[in-house]
């Protein structure tokens, strides 16, 4: 008999008899079809997911970009508010500043508080409105600083809600005015979606005062205020200053400076480094908005030039030079603030000694209206008080002047100066005590200023239409502003620093900008 066949190997691996071998594996087509559908249902619930977050991803993000575009609207509005007033500020500085915050222009003015109307611009609705005030008034020059603040608003699109990440940024430190607000951004907007929060918090001047509920429209917005500090520009920044040529000193000569505030004048502090006022001696700085500067004495401050070179002896020049400072200087016309002017005397053809009738102020003066003057004119002080005059010489001015001790005098002058040094008598020692201004011609004619030896003066010059000619060897204490400059002589000039601040305005700057984040 036959042992029965024993399976094989493979069989009992795969577990499948050889008999087994010749059947066919078939499988239900509703197992294929459940495969099918959990596949399908998979994808479904990964599409769900997935249109959802995009959904909301869309959602913030439309959200948030509007709330970012309407941030940055409303400062560009503010901005542009502010250089609206800031125009209006400038505008006092000039021959037409009768026209300045005008009613013509939507201004309303309370005081010395000016107020602009409501001003619409750009596609998107932007709005802005100003205050300017008068906030100081210098008690020496009668100069005005202004405060500006405006207000930019942005209307929202989109919904009521915000949008941005609230989460801190900079390492989890809130940057309210950093370089970059990332993702704080949201702690810095502030969203009026119907009533002005500013105002029911802080008042509409944001003191905290007068606060009130006010509803905005259009609804919701997005409102950004900045404040700007205004000072004047006055026209004794540097010793010597032109727009056009400059040739000197002589060889020998030297400008230095001080501060009179601080004591009178010493010619040892410039080669003192040790000396406390060693810093206030080397601010005699010579400007040039031309390429020729010929330096022919030592210059104890700096020297600036448009795209000029210094020649000569660059050596004596014991700052900085700098050839790339352009500036301009503009005409210079009579004040608009001057009173009346007094009924006599109405020409210096013979010595005379005038006591003007009241003390006045630096923005109102004694003033006198002179068609000639060829003699001496002697200025007193009215009493003990400081006493302030105008002289508005209509000719030349070819005389003499003595301003006694407590007296500040302005003299504007239409025509053309050839006097010597000696004839400009300034007892009080201070160069702010006696400013001459030469009134910018309007026919187009030169103008120009001699000043022959013998004698030294201390004044300061704005003639920024006219050619100064220096000659001799004068001891000048004050500060020069002229088309040109021309002077061989070696002159010892000293520049006063307490001049900075001094003087007629010649224009305003923005010395102060913040932005108000509440």
């Amino acid at each position: 008999m036959n042992a029965p066949e024993q399976p094989s190997f493979l069989s009992l691996i795969s577990g499948i008899s050889d008999a087994d071998k010749s059947m066919k594996v078939s499988f239900i087509p509703n197992e294929r079809g459940n495969v099918l559908l959990c596949a399908v249902c998979t994808i479904f619930i990964i599409s769900l997911i997935a249109a959802n977050v995009l959904l909301n991803c869309t959602t913030r993000y439309n959200q948030a970009s509007n709330q970012v575009r309407s941030w940055n609207e409303a400062l560009y509005a503010a901005e542009s508010g502010a250089d609206i007033a800031f125009n209006q500020v400038r505008i006092l500085a000039t021959s037409n500043s009768l026209n300045a915050f005008s009613t013509s222009n939507g201004w309303t003015t309370s005081g010395t508080t000016y107020t602009s109307g409501t001003t619409t611009f750009g596609t998107n609705g932007l709005r802005t409105s100003e205050t300017v005030d008068l906030f100081y008034t210098d008690p020496t020059s009668g100069n005005a600083w202004y405060r500006i603040r405006s207000k930019g608003t942005s209307p929202l699109q989109g919904l009521k809600r915000t949008g941005m990440d609230d989460r801190l940024s900079n390492g989890n430190r809130f940057v309210a005015n950093g370089s970059t607000r990332g993702d704080g951004d949201t702690l810095l907007r502030k969203i009026d979606f119907k009533y002005d929060h500013f105002t029911a918090t802080y008042g509409p001047t944001g003191d905290g005062t007068n606060k009130a509920i006010v509803a905005v429209s259009p609804a919701p917005q997005l409102n950004r205020r900045i404040e700007l500090i205004v000072a004047p520009i006055t026209p004794f920044e540097a010793a010597i200053k032109v727009s056009g040529n400059f040739y000197g000193l002589g060889s020998a000569a030297y400008i230095d400076s001080y501060r009179s505030s601080v004591g009178p004048y010493d010619p040892t502090v410039k080669t003192k480094p040790s000396d406390y006022r060693y810093a206030d001696s080397q601010s005699g700085t010579v400007e040039i908005d031309n390429s020729t500067a010929t330096i022919m004495g030592d210059i104890y401050g700096n020297l600036y030039t448009n795209g000029g070179t210094a020649t000569k002896k660059t050596l004596n020049v014991h700052g900085t030079i700098d050839n790339n400072v352009p500036f301009t200087l503009d005409s210079f016309s009579i004040p608009s603030y001057l009173p009346t002017p007094q009924a006599s005397p109405t020409r210096v053809n013979a010595n005379t000694t005038v006591t003007p009738p009241a003390a006045g102020t630096a923005r109102a003066p004694t003033v006198y209206l002179l068609s000639s003057f060829d003699k001496t004119l002697t200025i007193n002080q009215n009493g003990s008080s400081d006493t302030y005059v105008a002289i508005h010489l209509t000719s030349d001015f070819t005389g003499a002047i003595d301003v006694k001790p407590g007296v500040h005098v302005q003299f504007f002058i239409n025509g053309n100066v050839d006097v010597k040094a000696r004839d400009i008598i300034n007892e009080t020692g201070y160069a702010g005590n006696l400013q001459f201004y030469s009134i910018s011609p309007t026919d187009g004619s030169s103008q120009h200023i001699n000043i022959n030896s013998p004698g030294n003066f201390v004044a300061t010059f704005y003639a920024p239409s006219a050619d100064f000619t220096m000659n001799g060897n004068p001891d000048v204490t004050g500060a020069i502003i002229a088309k040109s400059f021309y002077g061989n002589g070696n002159t010892s000039w000293h520049y006063d620093r307490s001049l900075d601040f001094l003087g007629d305005v010649t224009d305003y700057r923005i010395a102060s900008y913040v932005e108000d984040i509440r």
